[in-house]
């Protein structure tokens, strides 16, 4: 999704929440947008890397605030999806 890529090009790669938050994009974007980032997603995602969901979140979110991002990661996270759909 070279798309996504653009979304995240303001951002680190090198963080370890990059990779965390362009699965999270996908995975909602597979979805449909119909899942619960904290409760479905963010703990998939951890499992992945040996974290919790909330660990997961807070990497996402230092990420954001590091790449200059006043938004949420879930508000951030949703602004990508929408875009992705149109």
């Amino acid at each position: 999704m070279d798309f996504i890529d653009k979304e995240l090009s303001f951002l680190d790669k090198k963080r370890k929440g990059y990779k965390m938050l362009k699965e999270t994009i996908e995975i909602v974007f597979q979805r449909g947008g119909k899942t619960s980032l904290y409760i479905d997603v963010f703990p998939q995602v951890g499992q992945k890397y040996g974290k919790s969901g909330q660990c997961v979140e807070r990497d996402i979110r230092y990420l954001l605030k590091k790449g200059g991002c006043e938004l949420s990661s879930k508000k951030f996270i949703k602004s990508v999806i929408e875009k992705l759909w149109f």
